[in-house]
């Protein structure tokens, strides 16, 4: 049965290190949903995965799963089970038999196993590979047969560590939205790490973004993208990212190039516009027109993507984002003009980078 998992100012730090590898980290994720941890390498969130399945210990704070707490308890005595990177099969076993390991560990009949592993094989839709060895997999068939491992014991809770990243592009894809069906089919609990923004907005109910060791935000998948809390967690999640504009508001407006805007406070700020709200073309009523020069040019057959140059503030690049329709996108280099809509855009402190009142 699905469990609920909750940390309660977790902290871990290392030897040596300058600062905590996870710094008092607080939340909290319901029964038979997914949370999402991400952020960049090093930012702490395999190490809290670590620690919610037993294999390294908080130096402060408290794990729950369901009601119990954690601390003490020994991996195997957690009702966890844990999908790596990678697949972690043993290459003499047949598929079958790697993925009823765990129960015959716990001595569970024969029988009784392998009606599992045939539930856990249709599933995946893996029954034809049953009698195969790691050797004549593929790797989505390896890590198909890993996450078979995983289903039959039933856990409380599933801990994947960045499953899909050693995969190709397409299949990657493929196997992130058969691992959707799959999590909602079973019902269950899923602490989920990746680095990318797709695969956690894809299958997170929630999702934490960490950095340096901290929670820079805990949110649905509409508010992280909708309501970024500060600016790197702005430009960690969209496709192109947001753009991130440095400038200074004086008199109450902000200057970038020929872009001229109403700024929601005086002094250093940052700016974010997504391409979504931007298009080339005079203004329509509402909408805000400047000039700009193409710098790069991305078709990617039902769109292209550009990047536009509004100038530079001092040395920093002022570069934004766009997207045309087809192919049909001036060549780099071109003198364009371009509008956008400033209801959508994002305001953000100078200094901290954390979210301003006055954003739409």
């Amino acid at each position: 049965m699905a469990a609920s998992v909750t940390l309660e100012g977790v902290e871990r730090r290392f030897a040596g290190a300058e600062r905590p590898a996870v710094a008092k980290l607080s939340l909290e994720l319901r029964a038979g949903q997914t949370l999402c941890l991400v952020g960049p390498s090093g930012c702490g969130k395999s190490t809290t995965l670590r620690m919610i399945a037993g294999l390294d210990e908080p130096d402060s704070g408290r794990i729950r799963i369901g009601d119990r707490d954690m601390r003490g308890v020994a991996p195997q005595a957690r009702d966890v089970a844990m999908v790596f990177q990678g697949f972690a099969l043993y290459p003499h076993m047949k598929a079958r038999d790697i993925i009823a390991f765990p129960l015959k560990m716990r001595r569970v009949p024969a029988a009784e196993r392998e009606k599992a592993v045939s539930e856990a094989a249709e599933l995946l839709d893996i029954q034809h590979l049953l009698d195969r060895r790691p050797d004549q997999l593929s790797g989505g068939e390896r890590q198909r047969v890993a996450m078979g491992r995983a289903i039959v014991r039933r856990p409380e809770v599933f801990l994947f560590d960045e499953p899909l990243s050693n995969l190709d592009a397409a299949l990657r894809a493929e196997l992130r939205v058969e691992l959707g069906r799959l999590l909602r089919e079973l019902g269950a609990t899923a602490v989920y790490v990746t680095h990318d923004q797709v695969e956690a907005m894809t299958l997170g109910h929630q999702i934490a973004v960490m950095r340096a060791g901290r929670l820079e935000q805990l949110g649905t998948p509409r508010e992280i993208y909708e309501a970024p809390a500060s600016a790197f967690v702005a430009g960690f999640f969209g496709s192109p990212p947001m753009a991130l504009c440095p400038g200074e508001s004086i008199d109450g407006r902000v200057t970038l190039g020929d872009l001229e805007l109403v700024a929601p406070l005086q002094g250093k700020l940052t700016l974010g516009i997504r391409s979504e709200i931007v298009h080339l073309g005079e203004p329509s009523e509402g909408e805000v027109g400047f000039s700009a020069a193409v710098v790069t040019r991305e078709p990617l057959g039902a769109e292209t993507h550009l990047e536009l140059s509004l100038g530079t503030l001092g040395d920093k690049p002022l570069l934004i984002r766009a997207k045309t329709r087809g192919f049909d996108a001036p060549e780099v280099g071109a003198k364009v003009r371009a509008a956008l809509v400033p209801a959508g855009l994002h305001w953000f402190d100078g200094d901290g980078g954390k979210r301003l009142a006055g954003n739409a």
